[in-house]
Order: structure tokens, then C-alpha cells, then sequence
């Protein structure tokens, strides 16, 4: 392979990359709801379009969890009594079908909303 074919490789590659993140990112939809589920049972709703941010406490399995939306249309786990406090680094959640779960305080936090019109995007 010669020199000229590995750079026409590279640039195509990173052509393909760019084209993809910018897809996503333009298409990305905004939540409008997230339920907050203890054992399948829905023990809340957020509402993810209020510009004011809230704070509640929901009882896990466990003990307390701690879970704030932050005025811009995101939801995350701040505070929760599981060992691992996986829920509580995972990123925050925004997008219709984004989850935030905390399988030791069998807690989901599903993001609901109007989806995109794209399923899936194929190169």
C-alpha cells in the first residue's frame, strides 16, 4: 500500500466520522418526560421542559436516591445508597429512550418523549 492510498484512507475515514457525529447531532431530540420506576411501579414524573431545576428523593431498595433535572432538559442520579454508584456516574440522560438505571435500588429513570423520524442512520 503506498503512501498516498493510507492518507486517502485516513481522510475518508475522518470524513465518514465527522459526517456521522454531525447527524447525530443535529437530529437529536429533547425529552419531554422522565419516569422514575422503583420495582416497575412508577413512583414519579419530571417534566424536563420546566426551566426551573428540581431535586427529589425516591426510596430504592436500598435506601435513598437522590435525583435532579437541571432546568436544561437533563436528569441525572446526585446522591444513591448502592455500592457501586454506577447510576450515579452514568452521564446525564436527555434523549427519548435514554435510561438511567440503579439495578441495586431497582430504579429506572426512562426519558420520554416525540422521537425523530430516523431510526437509524447506515453508511
Amino acid at each position: 500500500m503506498k503512501r498516498s492510498d493510507r492518507i486517502t484512507a485516513v481522510v475518508l475515514a475522518v470524513a465518514v466520522g465527522v459526517v456521522v457525529i454531525l447527524a447525530f447531532l443535529v437530529h437529536r431530540v429533547q425529552g419531554t418526560t422522565a419516569l422514575v420506576r422503583v420495582d416497575g411501579i412508577t413512583i414519579t414524573t419530571l417534566d424536563l421542559t420546566s426551566t426551573n431545576p428540581q431535586t427529589i428523593t425516591v426510596q430504592g431498595v436500598l435506601g435513598p436516591v437522590e435525583i435532579a433535572t437541571d432546568g436544561k432538559g437533563s436528569v441525572a442520579v446526585t446522591h444513591a445508597t448502592c455500592p457501586d454508584q454506577v447510576c450515579v456516574h452514568t452521564h446525564p440522560a436527555h434523549s427519548p429512550g435514554e435510561q438511567i438505571i440503579c439495578v441495586p435500588n431497582h430504579l429506572i429513570i426512562l426519558i420520554e418523549g416525540n422521537r425523530s423520524d430516523i431510526d437509524a442512520l447506515a453508511q
